[in-house]
Formats: structure tokens, C-alpha cells, sequence
């Protein structure tokens, strides 16, 4: 938006002659009705003028017939009025005492007051400032009204505010202009708090503010209606109504470059979708698929509690079907969402955050189907999966696309363990500790190392040289493409390393009793939910354009147990083991009632925003993929590309 400073005689000025109207109108534009801009100021958008004034300006007077958007404001201030109380009043400023339509204007909350000799300097600084951001062109749109004050908190506007751009433009520009404003002595802009909008004022003024209600009002292109929002309630992580709005127009993006995927999975995935009924809710099959692994992990704490077996080998069989069918309905639920016109961000941070409880508990029936029980190897196999998923989140969260390579895990690492599965349901779990020789009779390659011996350096290798610096490098290069700082983003990996850090210490201690009791799958149970809560966090903030969330409570507890498990290298004696168990019984109790009701609250909110349902077929469907706005004030047509599968 390109503006110039309204040259106002200042005292200096006051006897210079004024402006007449020959003046101004000295030079219209022929044919279109329009004025050029004097020449020492730049352009103004074609749209601007559009928006503006459709007719001739004949005077340097506003004259309200040249704006349409005067109904619109009569309209929007009526269905305000009938919204208050007796104790509110909404004082219009559309018209005089006389009933006559004043002139509508925009301004901001604070005004420059700047000498003619400071005018030049000033816009050179700015200027220079502005450059100097690196700011490029972005759009803005307008969410919502909302009530604001002015500096002096004496008089309150209906205010249309904006959403906050991806990269946080309008912050940035903002405090180049403050920075230039002080310099010249002048009061900074919005200088107490985060600034998630640009706010024009429209004139209607409000005289009572009752208790902490307050009235917004939301427009759309067809209605308009008022509602009472009590600002005290829970605005709970990202559920704020200025975070929800991006939900609307969420755009899902994906890249799978597995052929797999590509050339043979695509083709069973569209079969398998044409079984399900219509009836079934996308999220449901999402939710299906996680109980067949739910499935999983109660027979193997009936058949295999150990982790070590030999179980029976149908079991091992049901291992590798229940995995299966989880990627199945993990793949096929964002095709149902189409199928069934359900289609909402929701899709998206539902499928994220089943696969993150996930992780911990897949993994705990390859750690049985490998026999390897509760040892340091089956602990690093049954948590191991929490970091490949942690980066991809992260990095998902400043790209805004979630990358799987030509291998990658979701799929071939997928198929991979299923086919394990199955082995050991043949030959038993002891083959993975017999000799690779006896399998391929290669001892110059092998040696007597067995497949447990190299597959702790195959799976870490596998995410700390491939999978890793590909997430990394596409942060960096998204960072640099908008000219963003690459270095505090790597502060982000503090959550993944206070999670892996406290478990290693927790379970790997010598006087931690948790292995040599077997109390591996209640701990997998709980990390599930710890580690499901710390990324979905990061799921929901992606969505809603929220900072990175750096920490969850849940993770205090599971520093705790780590200092718990080591007080005697602290000098203190070391905890029983009862004193142990029940502390991580406790922590799995208050996990799973933390977890469960966070994510009740952003289900139920993001559901009522979006006037969506989580697990039925909503009578009327989702907004739409792509969002529209049309007229001069602001049009909500929005909608949401967030419900895909994964390989679309």
C-alpha cells in the first residue's frame, strides 16, 4: 500500500494561501473519471481508486455519495444496535445531529505531528527503514470488527481487523516505523503489545463498555450478525478467534516421493476408500486405524507381556495386519473427506496427532515381534520413531508442506516392519538374534553379527544422515526465501531434546528399576501421550499461524522421573521401587486426563468455529478448499484445504 503524508498546515504555514478547487482539479485524467496524482507522489493502486471513489471528484471536499460502502455501514449498525442492552449505547458517527451523512474516513489510533522543515527527513528515514526490512509485497485480509480504543481510551470505534500474513509483515513494518517515529520524538504505535492487525477505524463510536463483554461483529458477504463474546473465557494454546480465522483458508500440501506410494499404493488406496460407506466420517476412519493398533498393544500385554515371547504366531500375524490397516486408514481418510465433501483443517490436525500417540506404541510391538523385551535395545526401538516424527513436524511448520522422500517412513519403513512382523510369525522372534550368515551365507560381509546387532546403527544412521539434514536444509531454504534468520529456529529443538534426553536418563539409569521390572509398556503408554501433546501442539500452531510452542507441562513430570531415577549421584538415597512405579503410574493418570481434555477443548472449538463435526457426516459440508474474498469491506467466502491423506 503505497501512502504519502496528508500535507497539513502546520503553525509555520498557517498564512500560505489555501488550495483552491480550480487547483486541485487542474489535471483529471480523461476518460475514467479520475485524478492523476501530482507528480511528487507516487501512484495510488487502480483498486484503491475503485474502492474509493467510482465517480469524478470535482471538490477537495469528501462528498459521501461517492462511497457504496454507506448502506453496508447503516446495515452493520442496525443489527449492532439491536444486539445491546439498556445499559450499552452505539453512538453512530454516519450522520450529523441533522440526520445528513457525514464523510467516512480512515485513520489510525495516533497521529504524527511533524514540522514543515522535519516533513522530508522524516519520509527519507522511513523510507530507508522500510527497505531495510526486506519486507516484500504481501496481501492483506481483513478476518473480523472488533471494538477498540483510542490512545486515550476515551472513545471506542467498530474496527475491521486484518489477519496476521504468514511471515509477520505488518510487526515488522510496524516497528520500522516506531524505531522512526522516536527518533524524530514522536509516540510509537501500538508499542505495549503484539500488533496481529492493521486496524482502520470506521466511525462509530461506543460509549459504554459493560463488565468484560464486549460486542464484536463478523461480516460475511451475504449476512451479517452480532454476537456477545465473553473475552475472559478460555482462549486456551492457539484456539483465539484471530488464530481459528486461518483455518479457513488453510491450504493442505504435500510431497511424497516414494515410487511405492506413487506407481502401487496410490492404485489400493483408491480401491480400498470405494468399500467404505459414505455415512462414515473421515476422522472416524482415522480413528479405526488407531484401534487396530489400540488392538495390538492390549494383546501383547495378554500374550507377550515380556517382550520377548516366543508368543503364539498368529499374533505376530495380527501385529503386521493391525499396522497395516492403521496405514491403510491413515492413507485412505483424506479421500473419504473428498468423497463425502468433509473436508477441514480438522482432517489434518486429527490424522498429525493420532499419528503422534502412535509412534510409541506401534513401535512397542515391533520391540516384541524382534523379542528384544525391556532392554536398552528395546527401549531405544520402542521410543525411537518420536524423533523422526518430531522433525518432520518441525519442519512441516515453517515449510508448510509435509516432504516424504524416496524412502521414507510412513511407507517403506512401514513395510518394512510388517514384513518383520511376519517373519517372526513363521520362524519365531528368535531368528533376529540368530547369525546374518545363517540367512545369507555372506561371513566376509556379516561376520557373526545378527540383525539386532546392526539394527539399532541401521535405524539411527537411517534418521541422524538422511533423514534429519533433509528436514533441516528445507527449513533453512524456506527461512531464506522469506528472507527470514535461520539461527533461532534451532532454539526449537528443545522440546525433542528435554523429551529424548529425560527418558535416556530415566530408563538408562542404574538405579531406575523401570526394565528390570518390565514396566516398559506402561512408560510407552505414557511418553504416547506426552509426546502426542508436544507435537500436536505443533500441528495446531502450523495451522493457525501461531508461534512454535516451545514447551508442554507435560513434559515436568518426565524430568522429574529422570531426577527421581538418579538421586544417588546427587549424594541422596535412591528411591524404592514401589515409590518408583506408583510415581509413573501417577504420571501416566495425569497424562492421559491433560491430554484428553486439551484435546476435547481444541476439538470442540475448532468444530464450533468451523460449524463442522468431529466423527459424523456434518449436514451441510465443510467450507470449501479455497478461499475467496470479494467486496470492499471484507467477504468470508473461506475455506479449508486442511483434510488430505498424506499421498493424495
Amino acid at each position: 500500500m503505497d501512502k504519502a503524508l496528508v500535507d497539513y498546515p502546520d503553525s509555520e504555514e498557517s498564512d500560505s494561501p489555501t488550495a483552491t478547487d480550480s487547483d486541485v482539479n487542474k489535471s483529471p485524467e480523461k476518460g475514467n473519471g479520475r485524478l492523476e496524482p501530482p507528480s511528487s507522489l507516487p501512484p495510488l493502486p487502480e483498486a484503491f481508486h475503485n474502492l474509493y471513489a467510482y465517480k469524478s471528484r470535482t471538490s477537495n471536499q469528501d462528498d459521501p455519495s461517492l462511497h457504496d460502502e454507506s448502506n453496508l455501514l447503516f446495515n452493520l449498525l442496525a443489527k449492532a444496535d439491536d444486539g445491546t442492552t439498556s445499559k450499552e449505547q452505539i453512538r453512530s458517527s454516519l450522520t450529523s445531529e441533522l440526520g445528513s451523512e457525514q464523510p467516512l474516513h480512515i485513520s489510525l489510533s495516533l497521529s504524527l505531528t511533524l514540522k514543515t522543515h522535519e516533513r522530508q527527513s522524516f519520509i527519507d528515514a522511513l523510507t530507508t527503514e522500510v527497505i531495510n526490512t526486506g519486507v516484500r509485497p504481501f496481501d492483506v485480509r481483513l478476518a473480523n470488527l472488533d471494538w477498540a480504543a483510542n490512545y486515550d481510551r476515551t472513545r471506542w470505534f467498530l474496527v475491521l481487523q486484518a489477519l496476521q500474513p504468514s511471515n509477520d509483515e505488518l510487526n515488522r513494518l510496524l516497528q520500522a516505523s516506531n524505531s522512526v517515529a522516536k527518533r524524530f520524538g514522536q509516540l510509537a504505535l501500538y508499542s505495549n503489545t503484539s500488533f496481529s492487525g492493521l486496524h482502520p477505524i470506521l466511525p462509530h463510536e461506543l460509549e459504554y463498555v459493560v463488565g468484560k463483554e464486549k460486542l464484536t461483529a463478523a461480516l460475511d458477504l451475504t449476512n451479517i450478525t452480532l454476537c456477545m463474546v465473553n473475552k475472559s473465557t478460555a482462549i486456551h494454546e492457539c484456539l483465539s478467534d484471530d488464530a481459528l480465522i486461518h483455518l479457513k483458508s488453510y491450504k493442505y500440501s504435500s510431497v511424497d516421493k516414494s515410487l511405492i506410494s506413487k506407481y502401487i499404493l496410490k492404485h489400493y488406496w483408491n480401491g480400498f476408500v470405494q468399500l467404505l460407506p459414505l455415512w462414515l466420517a473421515p476422522n472416524m476412519v482415522t480413528l479405526l486405524g488407531f484401534f487396530c493398533v489400540l488392538g495390538n498393544v492390549i494383546c501383547l500385554e495378554i500374550f507377550v507381556p515380556d517382550l520377548v515371547g516366543p508368543a503364539p504366531p498368529w499374533l505376530y500375524y495380527s501385529f503386521a495386519l493391525g499396522l497395516w490397516m492403521y496405514s491403510t486408514m491413515d492413507n485412505v481418510d483424506g479421500k473419504q473427506a473428498r468423497r463425502t465433501g468433509q473436508s477441514s483443517g480438522l482432517g489434518e490436525l486429527f490424522d498429525h496427532g493420532i499419528d503422534s500417540l502412535n509412534c510409541t506404541l506401534a513401535s512397542l510391538c515391533e520391540t516384541a515381534a524382534m523379542g528384544l523385551g525391556p532392554s536398552p535395545k528395546g527401549v531405544f526401538t520402542a521410543l525411537i520413531p518420536c524423533l523422526p516424527m518430531f522433525f518432520s513436524t518441525w519442519e512441516t511448520y515453517h515449510t508448510h508442506t509435509l516432504y516424504l522422500g524416496y524412502f521414507n517412513g510412513p511407507t517403506e519403513g512401514l513395510i518394512i516392519a510388517c514384513l518383520m512382523m511376519i517373519l517372526s510369525g513363521y520362524y519365531g522372534p528368535q531368528v533376529w538374534t540368530q547369525p546374518i550368515t545363517d540367512l545369507v551365507n555372506q561371513p566376509e560381509l556379516f561376520g557373526s553379527a545378527s540383525v539386532v546387532d546392526v539394527w539399532i546403527p541401521f535405524i539411527f544412521g537411517t534418521f541422524l544422515l538422511v533423514h534429519l539434514p533433509a528436514c533441516v536444509w528445507n527449513v533453512v531454504k524456506a527461512r531464506r526465501a522469506n528472507s527470514l534468520p535461520v539461527a533461532p529456529v534451532f532454539l526449537e529443538w528443545s522440546p525433542i531434546v528435554v523429551f529424548a534426553s529425560s527418558c535416556a536418563a530415566w530408563l538408562y539409569s542404574p538405579y531406575s528399576t523401570l526394565m528390570r521390572e518390565n514396566r516398559l509398556v506402561l512408560f510407552c503408554l505414557t511418553m504416547s501421550f506426552v509426546f502426542g501433546r508436544m507435537t500436536t501442539k505443533i500441528i495446531l500452531a502450523h495451522l493457525t499461524r501461531q508461534p512454535f510452542p516451545m514447551w508442554t507441562i507435560m513434559l515436568a513430570p518426565l524430568i522429574g522421573g529422570a531426577g527421581l531415577a538418579n538421586l544417588p549421584r546427587l549424594g541422596l538415597p535412591a528411591v524404592k521401587p514401589a515409590i518408583e512405579l506408583w510415581y509413573l503410574r501417577a504420571y501416566f493418570l495425569f497424562a492421559m486426563i491433560v491430554y484428553f481434555r486439551w484435546a476435547l477443548l481444541v476439538i470442540n472449538s475448532i468444530c464450533s468455529y468451523l460449524g463442522i463435526r468431529c466423527l459424523t457426516i456434518s449436514k451441510r459440508p465443510a467450507p470449501n478448499q479455497h478461499a475467496e474474498q470479494n467486496g470492499s469491506i471484507i467477504g468470508e467466502h473461506l475455506a479449508n484445504g486442511g483434510y488430505t491423506s498424506k499421498n493424495e
